[in-house]
């Protein structure tokens, strides 16, 4: 197989899951005699999901895959809007450089809440759940007690509020897709990764450092959560302090993306297979509104998803080892009728 046909092929594989979905739930919600779904303004509702889910499921996925399940990052979504947003909101900027300087500014929060939450990992050596269990009530509290515990509040400043239109939310994820695809491809950095998520004693033994990794992990996560942030805000206008551990429900909806983006990585880049992951889980919870489905459906629905595409890409392996067997039957069948003959 030629180079440009296999990289034909990858693309196709990749983009498939999408094209399928699509497909699959339009062809379903016409039938049930809903025909909205996936066209005009749903179409827009389905982007900004994607977006949004997608910024949430990258943060979750860079140190997921490397065995950090990181309870942390709503809080961090949440801390960074309130002291980022809060102060941005403040600062007389002409449009629209005030957008722009309230998404430096979240990021940059987020980023400084990722390089704690990993600093906290390396130095306290405690199991991951741990740490971020207790960060995330430190940011809670934290984002609980600044600015009165009103949280961010922005229905009266539109100017800040522009990235759910689509092109302002496509731009921001593109220029977020291409740095993360720069690191985790071409730099030190993404060969570490891949080395430490491959085998992390042997990692370390030729010299991979765990620990700085981690922490740069981390704060690629924080500030991807402040991107996720910037779409929540832009769509909601308002974001209240929680606690309880109530911000980690901001990451339910990360699996799913990341689970279809880590099948993906082998055919493409899989920042990229996330986001196609993202798209599909909008299409699914778009197609179950339109349905009729509640919530608490919903929800289950999502699971069901998850748990059904967990079971295929933890027993895919058999259908290649199925096909072997075939294809080697079939050769030794062949070569016995040819000594008959």
């Amino acid at each position: 197989m030629s180079k440009s046909t296999r990289i034909l092929k990858n693309i196709v594989i990749t983009l498939a899951p999408a094209v399928i979905v699509y497909l699959f739930f339009l062809l379903i919600t016409n039938l049930f005699g809903e025909p909205g779904f996936g066209v005009g303004d749903n179409l827009r509702v389905i982007g900004y999901n994607m977006v949004y889910s997608g910024f949430i499921a990258l943060a979750v996925s860079y140190n997921l895959t490397s065995g950090r399940f990181d309870f942390s990052v709503g809080s961090v979504l949440i801390l960074s809007l309130i002291v980022g947003g809060n102060i941005a909101k403040e600062i007389d900027v002409p449009e629209p450089f005030g957008a722009v300087l309230m998404v430096v500014l979240v990021v940059l929060v987020g980023m400084l809440c990722g390089l704690i939450s990993g600093l906290f990992y390396i130095l306290l050596r405690l199991p991951p759940m741990v740490t971020s269990l207790g960060v995330a009530m430190i940011f809670e509290a934290i984002g609980f007690a600044l600015f009165d515990s009103e949280g961010l509040r922005l229905y009266t400043r539109q100017d800040l509020l522009i990235w759910t239109k689509p092109q302002n939310s496509f731009i921001l994820l593109a220029l977020v897709l291409i740095v993360l695809i720069y690191l985790l491809n071409f730099t030190k950095f993404g060969y570490n990764c891949r080395s430490l998520q491959t085998g992390q004693k042997n990692a370390v033994e030729v010299g991979v450092n765990e620990k700085t990794n981690s922490v740069v992990c981390y704060i690629i996560a924080g500030g991807l959560m402040g991107f996720a942030g910037i779409m929540y805000i832009s769509q909601n206008g308002i974001i209240a302090p929680q606690t309880g551990l109530s911000s980690s429900s901001f990451m339910m909806n990360a699996f799913l993306p990341m689970f279809i983006g880590n099948a993906l990585a082998k055919y493409s880049d899989r920042n990229i297979g996330v986001i196609v992951g993202a798209f599909c889980q909008a299409c699914l919870s778009s197609a179950l509104v339109y349905l009729g489905a509640g919530p608490s459906m919903q929800t289950v629905m999502n699971g069901v998803a998850v748990m059904l595409f967990l079971i295929y890409v933890s027993n895919n392996y058999k259908f290649a080892l199925h096909r072997a067997w075939r294809e080697k039957k079939e050769k030794a069948l062949g070569m016995t009728s040819a000594a008959k003959q």
